[in-house]
This record gives C-alpha cells, structure tokens and sequence, in this order.
C-alpha cells in the first residue's frame, strides 16, 4: 500500500521530555458537543483528522502528548517542520526515535485545535491495529481534556464535551449524583489517591495514575512503597504494548480496591517486570495505575481545570472482574479480511488443552462467523464467566476445524 508520508527533518536528538506544551484551547461554537466513540478492549478510540488526514485516536488520559504510533494505511499524513528526537516509555528495548512537530490542526466534529503538538514514532513496535482489531493510529490525551469539563459515558459510548461556566451553571444535577474524586498533576498526568489491599499488606493512599488508556483494571508497581508483594496465585503473561515493545509482567488479584467511597473486592491486578517499566516511571510516588476494567464501572467526568473526576456507578458497576479465561491471545493479522489469529497461548490453559495452535485463523465463534472489528467482542467473551463453552472455528493448513473449550479462570 502506498505511503505519501510528508516529514520535513531538522537532525537533532533530544528527550521528548525537554519540550513544553503550547496550550491553546480546543475550540467549538456552541456550550457542548457530542461524540460517539468504540470501545474496544476498554479502550476508547473515536475519530479525528489531522492536518485533513483522517484517523483513530485512543484517549489516553495518562498521555501529555498526541502520539501518532502506526501511519500504516494511511495514504498521506502532512505535517508541520519540526524535529527529529529520541522518546523512551512502557515496554522492554532502548528509546525510539520519532519525529516532534508544533502547529498541527487537530480536529473532531465541530471541535478543533490549532496548534497541536504531534509526535510521530519513526519505528514503533506499537500495532494498536492489529491488537484493537480496527484501524487506530495513535493515542491523545491532555491536549483535549485539559480545556473543558469532559464526560464518557460508557454505556452509550459518548463524550460530551462542556465549556465550563455552561456545565457549572446548566448541569450541576451530574455533580450532585456523583461522587468527587481529588486529582494531581504530574507532567500533565492526573493521578488519584486509592486504598489496595492484599492479605496483610495494604496501601493507604496509594498514588495511582488514570489511564483511559489502559485496558486492565489495576496496574501495581511491585518495587514502590509501601509494597504490595505478588499474591501466590499468579500468572507470567503479556500485559500490553508501549512505546518501547511488549510490557511484560504477573496477572494476579489482590483483596480490596477502594475508591473514593467505592469498593471492589478481588479486581485484578497486574505487576509489571520492572525492565517494562525503565524508560516510564518519572514520578517517584506512583504506586501504578487505575485502568479501563475499573472506570468503565462509571459514567466518569473529568473537570482538569479544578483538579476533579467525577464518578457514577453505571450498569457495569457490579460485574466481576475476570481475565481473559481462554489463555489465547489473538491479532487481527489481515487487514482485509475479519479473520483473528492466534499470537499466544498460555500455557495449560482452556485454548491449549483444546488442541489450538499458534497460527490459526479463528473464521467463526460459536457458530457465528466473524466480521471485521469483532475482536473487542471476542475479548469481552473470553472474560466473560467461568463454566462458559466456547466453540471456535479454524482455519490450519488449509483445512477447517472445529475445537471447543470451558473458559477456567486461571486464579
């Protein structure tokens, strides 16, 4: 496929961290827009264009920047002259070069940015197409939730975005049913003060990031303070995909999460290998994060501005939380065709005592045949109850096979 990428280099290496932010609002005519969203893996991807280029974008509130991560399949992105540079994040491997560029529109719906800061990962290991099954390009993050009130609404799959005085004055029945969470900023990261326990050890107000972009539901660095040791019942596994490669780490579940005046037992918690976390963790006092599987249990308000989130338990409030209980991990491989491949299997787990391969093209789930951007749907399945019968249809070698299996929670 071809690729008209427009880059105008100035050879210079620098940390992405030695630039500042230019902050010009996000603007729109009227008090507030609405946009729908996918939500794919508990993340929440909806559609921008930059510099007349559509494309997916991941809100990622743990993101200071607009990180473009895989231009594949774009037939032309222009930018702004800008600088080449060196930026390091989640994931195992050295830092990446990519490219730093100012006064980039930014654009969705009625709303647009003038003078948005881009950076362009020149090599990124990063495929969030082939992991979200759909075309997606890159995350944004503090560039358009820091200059209105912004609320997601996980079960309609909207978000609205509200001028201030507008929301303050027309909509305060949103506050007084929700509870108010106290944020901090961190490099332009919001963190939030929760309670986690695990056995006998507990953490009072540990300091964890808000990270929509995300997808499990608690993330626990296992060398900070106080510590959280990995329970006894746990699995090694791949926890997700950064800048620098794969991020791997324990799944396991710890006791209690407390937030605010909510309360989960048994959520999961994934301890990432310290090497996944070299290049990311610039604040010493982050305990780890709170992920999609947690806040998509709320209809969430972010107000940046006064430093709060707002919570609303939805209709997914109550559910338990699960990890994928097939033990197989699957890509959308072909981009034209809605066939999910086999990357990973765990090992001992429902996938592998059915006799599936890695390499097999999953065509069909219990009887349904697949259809381009089911891999969220799939995922969400694979998590969904123990006991639950699963039957796959496959493609190996030209030949077509049925396999089942009984989804077993692994803890």
């Amino acid at each position: 496929m071809g690729r008209k990428l427009k880059f105008f280099f100035v050879l210079i290496l620098f940390s992405v961290s030695c630039f500042s932010q230019i902050t010009t609002d996000l603007n729109f005519k009227g008090n507030c827009i609405t946009r729908p969203f996918t939500l794919v893996n508990n993340l929440i991807v909806f559609p921008v264009v930059v510099n007349n280029t559509p494309m997916n974008m991941v809100l990622d509130s743990g993101s200071p920047y607009t990180i473009i991560v895989d231009y594949s399949g774009l037939d032309e992105l222009i930018l702004k002259e800008g600088k080449k540079i060196s930026i390091g994040g989640l994931g195992h491997g050295f830092k990446v070069e990519a490219y730093d560029s100012r006064f980039n529109q930014l654009s969705f719906g009625k709303a647009s940015k003038e003078d948005t800061h881009l950076i362009i990962l020149l090599d990124s290991p990063i495929k969030l197409s082939k992991h979200l099954g759909m075309p997606v390009h890159g995350i944004t993050g503090f560039d358009i939730l820091k200059d209105h009130v912004v609320e997601i609404n996980y079960i309609t799959k909207k978000i609205r975005f509200y001028k201030h005085d507008y929301f303050y004055r027309r909509k305060k029945r949103k506050i007084r049913k929700s509870q108010r969470v106290e944020l901090s900023f961190h490099e332009k990261k919001p963190y939030l003060k929760a309670y986690l326990k695990s056995k006998d050890h507990q953490s009072e107000n540990a300091n964890l990031l808000i990270d929509t972009g995300g997808w499990d539901a608690v993330w626990w660095f296992e060398k900070s303070r106080p510590a959280i040791p990995i329970p006894e019942l746990n699995y090694k596994d791949t926890l997700g995909f950064g800048i620098n490669g794969p991020i791997t780490g324990t799944r396991s579940k710890t006791d209690q999460l407390r937030l605010a005046d909510y309360t989960f037992n048994r959520p999961t918690t994934s301890f990432p290998d310290s090497a996944s976390l070299a290049y990311a963790i610039s604040h010493k006092e982050r305990n780890g994060s709170i992920g999609g599987e947690v806040l998509r249990r709320f209809n969430v308000i972010f107000d940046y501005k006064n430093k709060a989130m707002f919570l609303r338990p939805n209709l997914n409030y109550k559910s338990d939380f699960h990890y994928n209980m097939s033990g197989l991990k699957l890509e959308k491989t072909f981009e034209l065709l809605p066939f999910l491949e086999i990357v990973s299997i765990r090992k001992n787990s429902p996938g592998q005592h059915a006799g599936l391969k890695i390499g097999d093209m999953i065509t069909a789930v219990d009887g349904k045949e697949l259809v381009n951007g089911d891999l969220g749907r799939i995922n969400n399945l694979f998590k969904s109850k123990p006991g639950k019968k699963i039957t796959v249809s496959i493609l190996r070698d030209g030949h077509k096979l049925n396999k089942s299996f009984i989804l077993v929670d692994p803890l």
